[in-house]
C-alpha cells in the first residue's frame, strides 16, 4: 500500500533521513522508534503529501507521489481523504472557529450531505465526550482538550490510512485509555496505522511492526 524506497531528506542541508525504506501493507499497524530528531515525524509528513524527498521515491496505491502528481486537483483530493494525519502539536491542527466546525470541515470538504456529516460528528463527540466543548473555540482548550478534538476531526473524514505522531502526549490518564481502546478498535476494522510513540503500548497491545530509525 505504501512504500518509501532509499528516502533522504535535509533540513538546511543538515541531513535528517538518510536511505530509509520501508513497505507497508493495507491494515497493518506499523511503530516507528528511534531518538529525538532522527527524522520520524519528517517521514510522516512525506507520507501525507507535506514534505518531498531530495532523494529516494514514494509511491502510495501505485502511484509514485510527487509534486507534480499532487498539482493534480482530481488525485490530490482523493490521495488527501484516504490518509488522516495527527499532528504531534494539535494547536497547529485546529483552524475553526467551533469544535462542532472544526469536527465537520473535513466531510463537507468531502461533499458528502447534511445528514451524513452529522451524523459523522456527533458519533465523534459521543465518541471523546465533546458535549460541553462543541461551541467552544479550539484555542481555548487544554492541550488534552485540544488532542481529543484533532484525533476526533480526523476520524470524521474515515480516511483508510491514519497517522499519528505521539497519540498520548498531553493527554490525562483517561483519555489515553480511551485512545488505546479508538486505536484497537481501528485495528480491527482494517485500517492501516502508523504511530510514532514512546510508549510500548502499540507494540505491546495492537503487535504493531516496530521500525528503528536511527
Amino acid at each position: 500500500m505504501i512504500q518509501l524506497e532509499e528516502i533522504c531528506f535535509s533540513y538546511e542541508e543538515e541531513p535528517v533521513v538518510s536511505y530509509f525504506s520501508i513497505d507497508i501493507k493495507k491494515g497493518e499497524s506499523i511503530l516507528l522508534n528511534g531518538p529525538n530528531g532522527c527524522g520520524k515525524t519528517t517521514i510522516l509528513k512525506i507520507i501525507n503529501g507535506l514534505l518531498f524527498a531530495e532523494y529516494g521515491d514514494y509511491y502510495f496505491e501505485g502511484d509514485k507521489v510527487t509534486k507534480e502528481l499532487l498539482r493534480d486537483q482530481q488525485f490530490s483530493k482523493w490521495f488527501h481523504q484516504q490518509i488522516g494525519y495527527v499532528f504531534q502539536d494539535s494547536t497547529i491542527q485546529l483552524f475553526c472557529a467551533s469544535v462542532e466546525e472544526e469536527l465537520s470541515f473535513a466531510p463537507e470538504q468531502m461533499g458528502l450531505n447534511s445528514d451524513e456529516v452529522t451524523t459523522r460528528v456527533e458519533d465523534v463527540i459521543t465518541l471523546f465526550e465533546l458535549e460541553k466543548l462543541r461551541k467552544r473555540a479550539p484555542y481555548t482548550l487544554s492541550s488534552g482538550e485540544k488532542k481529543k478534538v484533532a484525533i476526533a476531526s480526523v476520524l470524521t473524514a474515515n480516511p483508510s490510512v491514519l497517522i499519528f505522531d505521539e497519540p498520548f502526549s498531553g493527554l490525562d490518564n483517561k483519555t489515553v485509555k480511551k485512545v488505546q481502546e479508538l486505536l484497537c478498535q481501528l485495528q480491527k476494522m482494517g485500517k492501516t496505522m502508523i504511530i510514532t510513540s514512546h510508549d510500548p503500548w502499540a507494540e505491546e497491545v495492537l503487535q504493531a511492526r516496530s521500525v528503528e530509525m536511527k
